[in-house]
């Protein structure tokens, strides 16, 4: 008798211990804002995200042009709609476009781009039960660093994947990249095709900044 309540005991300790972390992912917004809040932290101000253009793509090539052309600029700077007309031209018009309704915003050291992901083209196995409750199309949004890389060229290792509601475990986003056939993908991280080698790159909220090769970032 003593064994069988130890076994209940034990089984209710882990119903309990499941409960908790269900409710603590369906509430982990309100929690981490409860937090913020007692801590005293500043609540993060929320990501504006900014659409490609034509004019955008214009005047992102006209920046990129001043930063290649003998005694111009040693920098130059890319809003969020220049660069997510560089992102939507290379990636959402790529051949397999799987990529659509790109939209860039900026924050420190980091770049977001959301749009809606064609799932069709994803291995089941890297979703799990997930995939059963899936359209065609899903909402998803990345985030990750920009770097130079020492052939010039820029590259942007994604740190964060979110598809739908669902957070997806960092170790299986260079699977879901490769099976998503983006051209030139090495792990976690796609290139940003640009006309000009860059020397280095950084990301703030109010733009991205490329230095001239050889310039280095002041």
């Amino acid at each position: 008798m003593g064994c069988l309540k130890n076994i209940l005991a034990g089984i209710g300790c882990l119903v309990v211990l499941l409960a908790a972390v269900v409710a603590g992912y369906v509430y982990r917004d309100e929690l981490a804002h409860l937090y913020r809040r007692v801590r005293g932290i500043p609540e993060r101000p929320p990501a504006v995200y900014a659409t490609p253009s034509a004019d955008a793509a214009r005047r992102a090539e006209a920046a990129l042009g001043q930063l290649s052309r003998r005694g111009g600029p040693s920098s130059v700077e890319l809003s969020a709609d220049q660069l997510a007309a560089l992102i939507d031209r290379e990636l959402a018009h790529g051949p397999s476009r799987v990529f659509d309704s790109i939209a860039v915003a900026l924050a420190d050291s980091q770049v977001l781009v959301k749009g809606s992901l064609d799932v069709s083209q994803l291995p089941r196995r890297l979703l799990g039960p997930l995939s059963e409750n899936l359209g065609r199309y899903e909402p998803v949004v990345a985030g990750g660093r920009l770097a130079a890389a020492a052939d010039g060229s820029v590259r942007w290792t994604i740190e964060q994947l979110k598809l739908g509601d669902l957070a997806l475990p960092k170790a299986t986003i260079p699977a879901i990249i490769r099976s998503l056939g983006v051209a030139g993908a090495r792990d976690a991280s796609v290139p940003i095709p640009l006309p000009v080698p860059v020397g280095d790159v950084r990301v703030s909220a109010s733009g991205v900044r490329l230095y001239r090769a050889g310039a280095g970032a002041r």
